[in-house]
């Protein structure tokens, strides 16, 4: 009996510190891929569209409803996209609202929010769905939908 108590004890330990681990890892992987999206999102605030091509797997998928109703595949065909889009959105602060990271083993989902302002007078607002895979020990898009909030 003594020793199923100290087995049990050992396991409940084990169990706990693995309980952590769990939620330091998801907390770090949360904060990698938010890290992403400033890391892109900056860059467009900047003026520059093609720092989304930077964060982006090989085969990566995109849709919006304003110029890529129809899906983007692949990286040639976003930085083509992207490249078509210098000039075109002026440089402005930005804000995201509401972010959740969802992580399942290689695969983190991102949706958020995405208010702009220029000058003071507020952007459209966005709403995003932002998948990445782990590949090689770092994190890459491989899809994004972003959304006018009608």
């Amino acid at each position: 009996m003594r020793n199923f108590i100290l087995l049990l004890s050992i396991l409940s330990i084990f169990t706990s510190c693995q309980v952590k681990q769990d939620t330091l890892s998801q907390k770090n992987v949360e904060q990698t891929i938010l890290a992403r999206e400033h890391q892109w999102l900056d860059r467009w605030a900047a003026g520059d569209p093609l720092g989304f091509s930077e964060i982006s797997a090989d085969d990566v998928t995109y849709f919006d409803d304003v110029a890529a109703q129809t899906r983007i595949d692949g990286l040639e065909e976003m930085r083509s996209y992207l490249t078509s889009l210098v000039g075109k959105y002026p440089p402005h602060t930005y804000q995201i609202v509401d972010p959740k990271v969802q992580v399942y083993g290689d695969i983190a989902i991102c949706t958020l929010r995405y208010h702009s302002s220029i000058g003071g007078e507020p952007g459209p607002p966005w709403k995003a769905t932002d998948v990445y895979r782990l590949t090689n020990g770092e994190w890459h898009m491989v899809h994004a939908h972003w959304s006018l909030v009608k």
